[in-house]
């Protein structure tokens, strides 16, 4: 599955795309739509013990999108945003790029928005890191 890089596409774009590929097709839910809080949990690299970080915000969704044509595509998603709406469109446009149906370009499209949104982020944190940066090399060697 690709990464869900439409959690930080534009939220209204991700909504309106899922509403017209979801146009004229019958949307199946293969499990209750749900918003809350997940548990983290991340284990320990020397002994292996399993600690708890926090709680994360989570939307997750599966859907079967049924078309008279086309036949059945299942997709899903689970996305770090408590929004269960989001998740569900996310779900209905990952069952239309799986499937290749008419559609997977635009979402295609969308997903590389966000893919973008998350790499100005990580240049982000990366320049800030950059410049905490401290050289312990210099440190005991006076100008004599």
């Amino acid at each position: 599955m690709p990464d869900n890089d439409l959690a930080f596409a534009p939220r209204e774009a991700v909504l309106d795309l899922a509403a017209a590929l979801a146009e004229g097709r019958r949307v199946e839910h293969l499990s209750v739509p749900q918003e809350g809080l997940w548990l983290l949990q991340l284990r320990e690299p020397v002994r292996g013990d399993g600690w708890y970080v926090g709680e994360v915000p989570v939307g997750q969704a599966c859907v079967a999108l049924h078309d008279p044509a086309l036949g059945c595509a299942r997709g899903g998603a689970v996305l770090m945003h408590a929004d269960r709406e989001l998740a569900v469109a996310a779900a209905v446009c990952d069952a239309v790029e799986r499937s290749g149906w008419p559609g997977a370009e635009e979402v295609a499209c969308l997903r590389a928005s966000g893919a973008a949104v998350l790499q100005a982020a990580a240049a982000e944190r990366a320049a800030i890191l950059e410049r905490t940066r401290v050289g312990f090399n210099e440190l005991g060697q006076e100008d004599a």
